[in-house]
């Protein structure tokens, strides 16, 4: 497997001069220069920002506009259905909405959509229902800019539509009352990188501004810092890039997560078993895809339900399903692999292939992305996997490595699909059972120019001494939290390194002691890859941690890759 570590290149000029004008470290300073900061003032905002530095949710195009219909709505007691996405931020966003209107005294209901039978996005079958209940505004969250004609027909039955989503806009725009997106052309809202759940929250904040200014409130008026746990949930389980206006966001609402207010979060963390402090790793390894496996195996509803429970039974008990749920997804996913790894391993031509397309008709298709991401991992190669049901139709979850466009190579093979939509990273398809094979050539063939691309890459901060290494000056680089896309944990090289045990546990972990001159570290290598033996030297890419253990506080390292050091 091949692994290419990429050393960072430092700007001692201006690492020191960032270090002396904040006193910071040398070392902290290159890491926000890594991060892309390349100013005093970049650094400052960086380190320091918070709720006042949130840009006016009025500079988003639209704003005004759905404010005004949704204040028109409360005052005269029309029915609002919010209609959400499936996933964590599809999620989210119909809960701070929920909950948000109904504190305003609004009359409101919430419809998520099925993935197997409506499948992503606003459906007419949907509108339907909701006109039946008499809902009179729709206000979609974390999607619905590809609805054109579902706004349409939302207007037939005299039903107005708001537009709330961060996807990348079509050439058409839906007629609605107001389109609500960041992407947009002609919006101004510097937070471009906000997901739906963002955009919800910059709504609630411009409802709440304008009431106020309009004496609405007699009393108390909503605190938003409240619903800040939800953004932050929906953002980093969505993969928002943790820059800019999502870092300020997540780091409020992380705060709030270690003892919330919230039942339903209160019970999720008891049932993922989370004390104290919540990370953005719990977030997308523990909670997200707890909240994620209701809408994969089933619907959003149960999901939902939790965040805008008031009882702290039903909570504990919406929590405790989620879990099931999300061990029964685990269940199914680990089949799936196995499947797929005995289909690859049998098959001489994926040796040498470009790609790896695989179908079955007893995969579920709720899974077949993550198991492709795993696919993907072992093998570094861009991957689609393809679940067919009874009727010999396939839906398909594509993922690719860093460089490698796999929405531009699905293009040159459009005509073998029903649908096909993504980005360069990830994508889906929709396609007849018989037409798989000519996929599997096609798409193999769009990808030969990549295959310098293939490969994993890790990038590295610096080289630095373990043993320069401080529990001060980690705690320095814990100031550069939340950590997730766009803002890394802190990676470092350190060469030639002495072991001095090895332990394995669980099976498939390392536990090792290291030398580097007179002194001795603990490591810990997840998932190791080497076999390794006291008296090797290696060279290790880590991230420093303070490890707490029977109550003493010790520096350890977390090793992400190594290599046998080459005398």
């Amino acid at each position: 497997m091949k692994t290419s570590w990429i050393l960072q290149k430092e700007n001692q000029k201006l690492s020191e001069k960032i270090s002396k004008s904040l006193n910071i470290s040398p070392i902290t300073a290159q890491l926000l220069i890594n991060r892309g900061i390349n100013t005093v003032e970049e650094a400052h905002q960086f380190l320091n920002s918070s709720l006042f530095d949130l840009p006016s949710p009025f500079l988003m195009s639209g704003m005004d506009k759905a404010v005004q219909r949704i204040i028109k709505a409360i005052e005269n007691m029309e029915k609002i259905g919010i209609y959400g996405d499936y996933d964590v931020d599809g999620v989210t966003s119909t809960a701070l909405l929920y909950n948000f209107l109904k504190e305003l005294g609004g009359r409101v209901t919430y419809y998520n959509p099925d993935r197997f039978t409506e499948g992503y996005g606003v459906n007419i079958e949907a509108i339907k229902k909701l006109n039946d209940q008499g809902v009179k505004l729709i206000i979609s969250g974390d999607c619905g800019i590809t609805a054109v004609d579902e706004v349409e027909k939302a207007k037939e039955f005299g039903i107005d539509f708001i537009i709330t989503d961060h996807h990348k806009p079509p050439e058409e725009i839906p007629k609605a009352i107001a389109v609500l997106n960041p992407q947009l052309s002609d919006c101004s809202y510097p937070g471009k990188e906000i997901t739906g759940v963002g955009v919800i929250f910059n709504l609630a904040l411009a409802l709440r501004r304008t009431l106020r200014e309009t004496g609405f409130f007699e009393g108390k008026e909503p605190n938003l810092g409240a619903y800040l746990d939800l953004v932050a949930l929906g953002t980093v389980a969505d993969c928002g890039s943790i820059t800019n206006v999502n870092r300020i966001l997540v780091k409020e609402g992380l705060k709030r997560m270690t003892t919330p207010k919230r039942l339903g979060l209160i019970a999720l963390k008891e049932a993922s078993g989370i004390t104290g402090d919540v990370s953005s790793f719990d977030i997308g390894y523990r909670l997200g895809p707890r909240i994620n496996a209701s809408g994969r195996l089933n619907t959003a509803k149960q999901a939902v339900e939790l965040f805008i429970s008031n009882d702290p039974k039903s909570a504990k008990e919406l929590a405790l399903g989620l879990n099931r749920e999300n061990s029964n997804r685990q269940g199914i996913e680990a089949n799936i692999l196995e499947q797929a790894f005995s289909m690859i391993d049998s098959e001489p031509l994926f040796k040498e292939s470009n790609s790896i397309v695989l179908a079955s008709k007893n995969w579920h298709q709720g899974v077949i992305g993550i198991v492709a991401s795993r696919i993907v991992d072992k093998y570094l190669k861009p991957t689609f996997l393809i679940a067919v049901n009874d009727s010999g139709m396939g839906k398909g979850s594509g993922r690719s490595l860093e460089g490698i466009n796999i929405y531009t190579a699905l293009a040159e093979c459009s005509e073998l699909f029903e649908e096909f939509g993504g980005h360069d990273l990830a994508a889906g398809i929709t396609i007849k059972q018989h037409n798989i094979e000519e996929f599997r050539v096609k798409f193999d063939k769009a990808l030969e120019g990549f295959k310098d691309k293939y490969i994993r890459k890790i990038k590295v901060d610096g080289l630095l001494d373990v043993n320069n290494l401080s529990k001060e000056l980690i705690s320095e680089f814990g100031n550069l939290a939340p950590y997730g896309i766009g803002n890394p944990e802190p990676v470092f090289l350190s060469t030639s390194l002495e072991i001095v045990g090895t332990k394995m546990f669980k099976e498939k972990h390392l536990s090792l002691k290291l030398k580097n001159g007179t002194k001795t570290y603990d490591a810990v290598w997840f998932n190791s890859k080497l076999e390794l033996e006291p008296k090797n030297k290696i060279d290790i890419i880590f991230t420093p941690e303070i490890n707490t253990w029977n109550g003493s506080n010790n520096i350890r390292l977390r090793i992400i890759d190594a290599d046998k050091h080459d005398i």
